[in-house]
């Protein structure tokens, strides 16, 4: 099988009340909009009723996310099997 692995965002970031203490180079921009798809995706892939409680006010939230984003994030839930795709 051939499953998702860390991956790399590197597409457009949208933002919306995000404040920055510090100017980040675009690749730690990057990295860092990684990880927050990989921990949003967790949260959405739990399916856990109280993970708007759960998650940190500066975490993302669905309608955080740029069509580009969107697709990055459907495409970790995808495993492909020998001999498809």
């Amino acid at each position: 099988d051939l499953e998702w692995g860390d991956g790399f965002y590197n597409g457009d970031i949208k933002t919306r009340k995000t404040v920055l203490p510090m100017e980040l180079s675009a690749e730690q921009m990057g990295l860092q909009r990684s990880q927050q798809l990989r921990e949003l995706y967790e949260n959405l892939s739990a399916g856990d009723n109280n993970q708007q409680e759960k998650r940190p006010s500066a975490a993302l939230s669905p309608e955080d996310l740029t069509d580009a984003e969107w697709f990055y994030l459907v495409c970790m839930s995808f495993v492909f099997a020998p001999g498809q795709g």
